[in-house]
């Protein structure tokens, strides 16, 4: 008899298996979250940090890698979204703003920079370090808004400063990228070209993007519904054009979600509500951050991790409560600014790969720092941010727990 149109055994896992199970794992891992009062994102991260042994135990841990293809999806639209919600009009009418938002991301710097190189770590690594600490998760912050239903100062505010020090980490990163060439390859045309390619190259694409988007809005009906389609289209065709082209793609799809919002000629795209159909995809980019997260980097890192999270802290803090008078913001509001500016999550760990691909040897000891203080940071950050937008006052009021689920 022939069985030959049996599947063979093992069975193969395919990537829709794979993006199917992350989801409802970390679904479910959500949902015991919330029911505990803790933010959704820490179920979906632990659901990650249990399936990274169960996926190396079942031979899993190459298709868990190569599936990051969900996480750059996710990331794309994440950046989109988060460039869209930077107001240049807010910030022209209210300099306190962008000023705040540069001096969180100095002061962040500068505290991450002095404590690590008083750690005796190198200071070209102190230096690449401080800037990635200098970006907030976006993810985190934009799941939270939804999630709490908030609105108001503060979150309006938090907005548009994690748009501003996700840029400017990303520029640094960029500018610094030119020393590591120095240093590694001691090439001074490729340290300064590559830079330079990186920085108006992805500009370049993320305005030509916006463009295009613009010209294809005029082309189709003006419904939420097929511009959503088309933004996610256009922002996945982003993505995929900037990993084709050796481009930043957190630069890219930032500079494209700018352009669309502060088009001051006319507003041919729709404001399109991408948190709940894009939720699949930050579901599954928070498993699969957790899965990605080694526990050993502990033992690499150790005490600079700590001491990096400690004066990522208070930078984040300092930097806001400088100008919080100026603004207008009370004491306790900016202090749940400053909360809420804490999570560092898939962001970082994205700069701290771009790095480790170009140069692999020398981004060992800084990706143990990075990913050691992601992992606190996995935890800590969302809690500070759920803290932060209630002691503000601007989340909806908490759901009334069933009867059947406290007799259980």
């Amino acid at each position: 008899m022939d069985l030959s149109f049996l599947p063979k055994l093992p069975l193969t896992l395919s990537y829709p298996l794979l993006f199917g199970v992350l989801l409802i794992a970390g679904m479910l891992g959500g949902e015991a979250a919330r029911t505990i009062r803790l933010p959704r994102v820490i179920g979906y991260v632990l659901v990650g940090f249990a399936i990274a042994p169960m996926a190396s135990a079942v031979n899993m841990g190459p298709l868990v890698e190569e599936a990051r293809i969900f996480v750059d999806i996710a990331l794309g639209l994440v950046l989109f979204d988060l460039g869209r919600r930077m107001d240049l009009a807010w910030m022209k009418r209210d300099w306190t703003l962008a000023a705040s938002g540069l001096a969180e991301s100095i002061a962040t710097f500068g505290f991450v920079f002095a404590s690590l190189v008083w750690l005796d770590f190198p200071v070209l690594q102190s230096g690449l370090a401080a800037a990635i600490a200098m970006a907030t998760s976006p993810a985190v912050l934009l799941l939270a808004v939804e999630d709490h239903r908030a609105d108001g100062q503060v979150t309006e505010r938090a907005l548009n400063l994690v748009a501003l020090n996700s840029l400017f980490a990303s520029v640094l990163v960029t500018i610094l990228l030119a020393s590591v060439h120095y240093q590694v390859a001691l090439d001074l045309d490729t340290a300064f070209l590559h830079p330079l390619y990186l920085f108006a190259g992805s500009l370049v694409l993320g305005g030509a993007v916006a463009t295009l988007a613009r010209v294809l809005a005029r082309m189709v009906e003006k419904s939420p519904e097929l511009h959503f389609a088309l933004i996610v289209g256009l922002v996945v065709g982003a993505v995929g054009i900037a990993q084709a082209l050796k481009l930043s793609v957190i630069l890219a799809l930032l500079a494209f979600g700018l352009f669309v919002r502060n088009d001051e000629r006319r507003h041919d795209l729709l404001n399109v509500d991408l948190g709940r159909a894009s939720r699949l995809f930050y579901i599954v980019l928070f498993v699969i951050t957790g899965a990605s997260l080694p526990l050993s980097s502990f033992e690499t890192a150790g005490w600079i991790a700590i001491a990096f999270v400690a004066a990522r802290a208070a930078g984040k803090f300092v930097g806001v409560l400088t100008f919080a008078p100026l603004g207008g913001l009370r004491l306790g509001q900016a202090i749940s600014l400053g909360a809420v500016l804490m999570p560092m999550s898939s962001l970082a760990l994205l700069l701290q790969h771009d790095i480790a691909k170009l140069f692999p040897e020398f981004g060992q000891t800084l990706a143990a720092v990075i990913i050691a203080s992601v992992i606190i940071m996995e935890i800590v950050g969302p809690i500070a941010v759920q803290w932060g937008l209630r002691h503000a006052g601007e989340t909806a009021p908490l759901p009334a727990v069933p009867a059947n689920a406290v007799k259980a």
